[in-house]
């Protein structure tokens, strides 16, 4: 639709138009699958690993960031929620049920303050990552940090020493970071829906 001459841009709609539209394609495509395959995608707190159409909603919150996060396998115990895709991130939580009351809150941003973390082993292909610990007893806290090309993911986890060495793996290895590019390619050729660089 075109533009009044001489009214002004409105910046509400230039700043939430991508992420609109790509929810907007998302929640209709992932529609029409769930009714085809039987499955409730919609009602899944945060997207999963195998859900490209819903991972566009995550690209979209930082365009350009190399990878976005997605849920992989939770394990026994494990909960997503307060899924929040935003124009500048998106974040969620998880939840066990061996740690009540304390999420690791995850947080995928254009870039983060990395000060005072150590290097760690990579998460993925051209990923750094890097983590803080803030206490390690009586509890284990901090903060553990996925910097790649374009943006950040960051993990704050706060457990009682003892139970957060299985926690801390169980987390990691549900929170998978899923390749753009890749996530560009699929939903191009499998639906026709361009992903913004």
């Amino acid at each position: 639709m075109k533009r009044r001459q001489g009214s002004g841009p409105d910046p509400q709609r230039r700043r939430r138009g991508p992420l609109a539209a790509a929810l907007a394609v998302a929640l209709a495509l992932s529609s029409a699958a769930s009714m085809l395959t039987g499955c409730a995608t919609l009602h899944d707190p945060v997207p999963s690993c195998g859900d490209p159409l819903r991972l566009a909603i995550i690209a979209q919150s930082v365009p350009g960031a190399g990878y976005v996060p997605c849920i992989g396998q939770l394990s026994e115990g494990w909960s997503s929620s307060a899924f929040e895709p935003q124009d500048r991130g998106t974040s969620f939580v998880l939840n066990s049920d061996r740690s009540p009351g304390q999420p690791v809150q995850v947080r995928l941003r254009a870039s983060c303050a990395i000060n005072g973390a150590s290097p760690s082993p990579p998460r993925a292909p051209g990923v750094l990552t890097y983590t803080r610990l803030t206490s390690v007893s009586p509890r284990f806290t901090g903060t553990i940090y996925d910097v790649f090309p374009g943006g950040c993911v960051s993990y704050r986890f706060d457990f009682t020493t003892g139970p957060h060495i299985a926690l801390m793996e169980q987390f990691e290895s549900a929170i998978g970071l899923y390749p753009r590019q890749q996530l560009r390619l699929t939903l191009e050729k499998k639906l026709g829906v361009r992903l913004d660089s």
